[in-house]
């Protein structure tokens, strides 16, 4: 019987862990709103890590995601905490098209030479 209760007690304890620790990856961007827009970022599963080839940088700043060619605009890209692209997307009702809702990008790492 002690085995059974110390057993139900760790399949507790540990799939709680896996919910919280779950639930805390993905708790950054709900709190996170689109700089142009200022809607929220995340309305569930809207948002996630895209690789780095799905992304190509602009001269301007901005970004193209590839998959859904969405043109980011260099006031819409926020920073990412984790040094990743990240985005929130959703699709609109009637036409299911794509729409962007939120674009992460690595904070960009500028070089100086030092004089010597």
């Amino acid at each position: 019987m002690r085995t059974f209760i110390f057993t139900a007690m760790w399949i507790a304890i540990t799939s709680g862990a896996a919910i919280t620790w779950g639930a805390n990856a993905h708790d950054w961007y709900q709190y996170k709103v689109d700089p142009l827009t200022k809607f929220k970022c995340c309305g569930g599963s809207d948002c996630r890590a895209i690789p780095q080839s799905s992304v190509r940088s602009k001269v301007d700043g901005g970004y193209i995601y590839l998959p859904d060619n969405f043109n980011i605009p260099r006031d819409r890209v926020q920073e990412s905490p984790d040094d990743q692209y990240h985005i929130c997307e959703n699709t609109y009702v009637i036409t299911n098209q794509p729409y962007l809702r939120c674009f992460f990008a690595p904070r960009v790492k500028i070089s100086r030479s030092l004089p010597h």
